[in-house]
C-alpha cells in the first residue's frame, strides 16, 4: 500500500476498513461470535480505535495472531473451539479483514451450502484472457479460462474438520494460499457459490479509490 498505516486501519469515508468489515458480520444476528485476529501489538489499538468507538462490543473477541496468516487463522479457530467452547458442528466463516464490501447474501449462501465434509467459498469467473509467462516476460501459452475462478472470502467450514485440516497442515509442513487449500490438502471437498466483483480485497491505493466509489454509490 506504500503507507505507514496498515491497510486494514486506513479510512474509507471516515471509518477504518477493518471496522467496516466487522460491521458486515455484526449486522447478521445469527452470527453468534466474531473473532478478530490481529497482531499481538495491535490488540489495544483495535479495542480502542476499531471496535469500541463503533459500538462493536458484544459478540466480538480479540485474539493475537501468529507470524503468518495460516497460523493466525488457526489461532482464531482454536480460540473458538477451546476458549469459547463452540461445538464441533458449529459453522465457521473465515474472512479477510480488508474485504469490507462482503454482502449479506454471500455470507448466508456460504452458510447455507456448507457441509461437514464439504467447505463452501464464494468465487467469480475469469473474463480476461489468461497467459502463462516465461521468466523473460514473453508469453509461453494462452490458458483456457473455462472452469477457472477467482476465489474470495468468507470461506465456510464446520469447526471440527477445519481444525483438523489446519493441524494436519502443520504436521505435513503445508502452507496454503487460502483456507480452502488447507482443507483440500486434508482431503476435503470445496464447493463454490457466486461471489461478487464488489467483494474486493483492498491491497493497493487503486483499491481504496474503488472502495470510495462503491460507498458513494451505495
Amino acid at each position: 500500500m506504500g503507507s505507514d498505516i496498515k491497510k486494514q486501519y486506513m479510512l474509507l469515508k471516515g471509518i477504518p476498513i477493518l471496522t467496516r468489515t466487522v460491521m458486515a458480520f455484526y449486522a447478521i444476528e445469527d452470527i453468534q461470535k466474531i473473532v478478530l485476529v490481529v497482531p499481538k501489538d495491535d490488540l489495544e489499538y483495535c479495542s480502542s480505535k476499531i471496535l469500541y468507538p463503533y459500538g462493536l462490543i458484544h459478540r466480538v473477541h480479540l485474539v493475537a495472531g501468529g507470524d503468518q496468516r495460516q497460523e493466525s487463522v488457526f489461532n482464531g479457530l482454536k480460540y473458538l473451539r477451546n476458549t469459547l467452547e463452540l461445538q464441533d458442528d458449529a459453522v465457521v466463516l473465515i474472512h479477510d479483514g480488508v474485504r469490507p464490501f462482503v454482502s449479506r447474501r454471500i455470507i448466508l449462501e456460504c452458510v447455507g451450502n456448507v457441509a461437514p465434509s464439504c467447505a463452501c467459498v464464494p468465487a467469480i469467473g475469469i473474463f480476461d484472457t489468461v497467459k502463462r509467462v516465461l521468466p523473460d516476460l514473453t508469453i509461453q501459452k494462452t490458458i483456457s479460462r473455462e472452469n477457472l475462478f477467482l476465489i474470495q472470502t468468507p470461506q465456510c467450514f464446520y469447526l471440527k474438520p477445519v481444525c483438523e485440516a489446519f493441524d494436519h497442515a502443520i504436521k505435513t509442513n503445508f502452507f496454503g494460499t487460502d483456507d480452502a487449500s488447507v482443507f483440500e490438502h486434508f482431503g476435503g471437498k470445496v464447493k463454490i457459490i457466486k461471489g461478487s466483483k464488489i467483494n474486493i480485497k483492498i491491497t493497493t491505493p487503486e483499491d481504496l479509490d474503488i472502495g470510495d466509489l462503491c460507498l458513494s454509490k451505495s
